[in-house]
């Protein structure tokens, strides 16, 4: 009797300030989205965290909560110093996260998060007014080289994000001159091209679909390897001579020191949502570029975009 008694307490001193993975979680979780709400990121946020919800079970609610501003840092910063309790995720977005804490303007470094999984890749594309004197990339980047700093494209971003980026490479590597102008977030960006307000822009694939069917504007290029199955007809920037590829990822991550079987936890709910063919076919009309990689292989991206990133910016720093 004494034995067991003993054998009790232990187990019992064991399971003393740690978490039950089976009671997790026991109330909601918030994802902070970095960005204003209806953008690319909001989108695919509100859509995964439906069904993580479905696969962690236990009621599970996830609350989306934006904070934007400042091109991400706002949020990312608020992921990275929340309470490591397995109840704060958030969505971030390599390059423009990275960005941030590589040219030393962030408060956070890549050790401050745990990663969870990517759910999108997502290339940057090129477009002007659909009353745009450019009919192709080639006469945009002509007319640029003719005008030197006249052409301004607006990007989706801050400095330092993707797309900025994307520009200061087509400039280094087709001598081009266009002038960046930052609008912090996907809907200003695109009222400004709507409006006449600026002659070009840059976001990415998803966040422009429907305004580039509706022939409200026109895509001049898209920055991937391959063109995209949603747009068949759209010429890549490789094809028309200019060898550039800029992707946004979209993914999860804790703040780093949340509980390992927490962690775990929301990984196999990611990545059960991830092949949960709901899921597929609500991110399929939603037109979510979905690009699934696990903790380790999402962390090995992030590795290496941080390492060419810092690369670019002591040949062409962004600010």
């Amino acid at each position: 009797m004494k034995t067991t008694n003993l054998l009790l307490g232990f187990a019992l001193a064991a399971t003393i300030g740690q978490p039950a993975l089976a009671d997790y979680p026991e109330k909601p979780i918030e994802m902070i989205v970095a960005f204003a709400p209806g953008g690319g990121t909001d989108v695919a946020a509100r859509s995964i965290a439906m069904f993580m919800e479905k696969h962690l079970g236990n009621g599970a609610s996830i609350a989306v909560i934006n904070k934007p501003g400042a091109g991400g840092e706002i949020g990312w910063t608020a992921l990275s110093t929340a309470e490591p309790d397995g109840y704060t995720i958030g969505m971030i977005n390599p390059p423009s996260f990275v960005a941030l804490a590589v040219e030393g303007k962030a408060k956070y470094t890549m050790d401050d998060f745990q990663t969870i999984g990517n759910i999108v890749l997502d290339p940057g594309i090129l477009v002007v007014g659909k009353d745009s004197p450019y009919e192709t990339l080639p006469a945009l980047v002509e007319a640029s080289k003719a005008a030197p700093g006249a052409i301004v494209v607006g990007t989706s971003g801050a400095a330092g994000s993707s797309e900025h980026i994307g520009i200061l490479n087509l400039n280094r590597s087709a001598g081009t001159s266009f002038t960046p102008a930052f609008f912090g977030s996907t809907a200003p960006v695109r009222q400004a091209l709507l409006g006449g307000h600026i002659p070009a822009a840059t976001m990415n694939l998803s966040e422009a679909l429907p305004l580039v069917r509706s022939g409200d504007i026109r895509l001049l290029g898209v920055m991937s390897p391959e063109r995209s199955a949603y747009l068949p007809d759209a010429p890549t920037f490789k094809e028309q001579g200019f060898d550039l590829i800029v992707t946004a990822s979209r993914g999860l991550a804790a703040p780093a020191g949340t509980p390992p079987e927490m962690v775990e936890k929301l990984q196999m709910a990611l990545k059960a949502a991830m092949e949960d063919p709901e899921y597929l076919k609500t991110a399929q009309e939603a037109e979510i570029p979905l690009a699934y990689l696990d903790a380790p292989s999402y962390r090995a991206l992030i590795d290496r975009i941080t390492d060419e990133l810092a690369e670019t910016w002591k040949v062409t720093p962004w600010r």
